[in-house]
């Protein structure tokens, strides 16, 4: 009986995880300007870059591609908690389960930084074409970073979130916590520069999912203790 109960609670957490995760996507459509200001937030700091740098070595390219990651992936700090007034986190406070709000916003806000990476990686590639050797690895990496990323700030948003200037609090809470992924994921790129053995990157991945696990087990228990406040 108790396993049926367990079996029964955690088929409705997978539910709610997926209905919130869809009303944010929901929301996210409706609301096109913010998702075409993202696109054309990357078209103008790429097209400036192509302006200034006709040409970028490898090194350049990486150097110039994570500046812009970085600024976007902080200017979608927004997206998640921030957005959202307290009449509808009252709402859900008794409607759902608390860890199904956290990795909804956590899923979505990956989403959201894919996309960002996505569309930075064609459009850095059209202006300043590169020949890095590992590029697919290189890829990985990046898009590791930006699930840590995702994680990181999305529970920082929810701190942050009664607080005056909550995205400059957010970003402030979340530096100390981007350093670690930042360092292992920067580190990891420049061997894709080298044309070394593949074989070398999964160290740096693995130590990167492992950030990515404490990341998202803290968020998941720690934030039940704020969603209660």
């Amino acid at each position: 009986m108790y396993f049926c109960d367990g079996k029964f609670m955690q088929t409705a957490l997978i539910k709610q995880i997926k209905q919130l995760f869809l009303k944010e996507l929901k929301m996210e459509l409706k609301n096109k300007y913010a998702l075409w200001s993202l696109v054309l937030l990357l078209v103008v700091s790429v097209f400036i870059i192509y302006t200034i740098q006709k040409q970028a070595s490898d090194m350049v390219w990486h150097s110039l591609f994570y500046v812009v990651l970085i600024f976007g992936v902080v200017q979608n700090i927004g997206r998640s908690f921030l957005m959202e007034n307290k009449g509808s986190l009252l709402y859900y406070k008794f409607l759902v389960d608390s860890r199904a709000i956290i990795v909804s916003k956590i899923a979505y806000q990956f989403l959201v930084n894919a996309f960002f990476l996505t569309v930075l990686c064609v459009l850095m590639n059209f202006w300043l074409p590169q020949s890095i050797p590992h590029f697919w690895q290189y890829m990985i990496t990046a898009l590791l970073f930006t699930l840590c990323n995702s994680a990181v700030f999305t529970f920082n948003s929810a701190l942050a979130l009664g607080a005056k200037n909550s995205s400059l609090v957010a970003m402030i809470l979340s530096l100390p916590l981007l350093i670690p992924s930042l360092l292992v994921s920067l580190k990891s790129a420049s061997k894709a520069l080298s044309p070394l053995d593949t074989s070398v990157f999964f160290q740096d991945w693995l130590v990167l999912m492992l950030l990515l696990i404490i990341q998202l087990v803290l968020s998941v228990v720690l934030f039940k203790y704020v969603w209660t406040e």
